[in-house]
């Protein structure tokens, strides 16, 4: 399988400006796609990931129960080794509301995701 490139972007629950609009089940996108990581399942495994969110914005890497906090600048960055992969990527509830709720807000998440070349 080759590298492919995606990205995701959220404003609210059924915004017609959230990419993609609809889920896998084509239905509209709401939080708990995000919450749930359903929106990603088919940009897995993740081989690089880039976050912009609010500050303070929580998310969950390949199910652990610790969050990683997006800091004062908003962006977060990861570029995986070879030898890890990212799984799984889950958003908390609280801070896709926050998101949700502010006017101005939107989480974009930028996904390098695939298989390397044998």
């Amino acid at each position: 399988m080759s590298k492919k490139l995606t990205q995701f972007r959220f404003y609210s629950d059924g915004s017609s400006e959230n990419y993609p609009v609809k889920n896998f089940n084509d239905k509209n996108v709401t939080t708990q796609d995000y919450v749930s990581g359903s929106i990603f399942k088919d940009a897995l495994p993740i081989l690089q990931l880039g976050i912009q969110a609010l500050p303070g914005t929580k998310f969950y890497l390949n199910g652990d129960i610790n969050p990683i906090y997006i800091g004062n600048s908003g962006i977060y960055d990861l570029d995986i080794k070879e030898e890890i992969r990212i799984n799984g990527l889950a958003f908390e509830q609280d801070s896709m509301d926050r998101i949700s709720d502010t006017g101005s807000a939107i989480l974009i998440v930028d996904i390098l995701y695939g298989e390397e070349e044998a």
